[in-house]
Formats: C-alpha cells, sequence, structure tokens
C-alpha cells in the first residue's frame, strides 16, 4: 500500500466512513503497520477540532439517497409531483392555476 493510500484509507478510519467490515479490516491493519498508525494519529488530530460534544442523529434514509445521488449521479425516482413542485417549474405552475382559474370563472359566467 502506498502512503497516499495508507494516508486516505487513515482518514477514511478517522471520521468512521467506511463500512463496518472496511472498518474492521482497517483497524486491524492498522494494529500490524506503525506507518498507517502514524497516519492515523495525524488525522485524528487534525479532525479532533471539528469534534465536540455531539450527540449522534441518525437522519432520514432520504438524504442518504439524495447525497449518493448528489455524490455520484444515480438519478433518484422521478415523481411527477416532485418535478411539477421543484423550485423551477412553480411560476408555470403558477401560471396554470390562474388560466384554469380564469376559465372556471368565463364557463360561470356564461352559464349564470
Amino acid at each position: 500500500m502506498t502512503s497516499p493510500e495508507k494516508s486516505l484509507l487513515a482518514a477514511e478510519l478517522a471520521l468512521g466512513l467506511l463500512p463496518a467490515k472496511e472498518q474492521d479490516e482497517g483497524l486491524r491493519a492498522v494494529a500490524r503497520d506503525p506507518e498507517l498508525l502514524r497516519e492515523m494519529d495525524f488525522w485524528q488530530s487534525r479532525f479532533v477540532g471539528f469534534m465536540g460534544p455531539v450527540e449522534d442523529e441518525v437522519p432520514p434514509p432520504r438524504v442518504f439517497t439524495a447525497l449518493q445521488a448528489r455524490l455520484f449521479g444515480d438519478a433518484e425516482p422521478r415523481s411527477v409531483w416532485r418535478d411539477l413542485l421543484a423550485p423551477e417549474n412553480r411560476g408555470l405552475l403558477v401560471l396554470v392555476l390562474a388560466v384554469k382559474l380564469g376559465v372556471i370563472a368565463l364557463v360561470l359566467y356564461a352559464l349564470f
């Protein structure tokens, strides 16, 4: 394993970004490799400033799905309602609703 790879692995271990199986394998590698242990200590010392008394909170699953889609380009399932209510379509939605109300008003005026 090259030095940049060790540094990346140590950073991921320090942040806890790896799945459980890879985390366990990484920690075993840290126990065997003094250079990797030094890298792990370095990254933990760098991240300690970010760590404070923070309570664990599990975000809803939709957050993970949205992050995956944004980071790796996996498309979220499309929905007609989501597309209609998207910020870029709100002007069109207001226009369509105004036209519908106008048509309803004209029909009611013509009937009565």
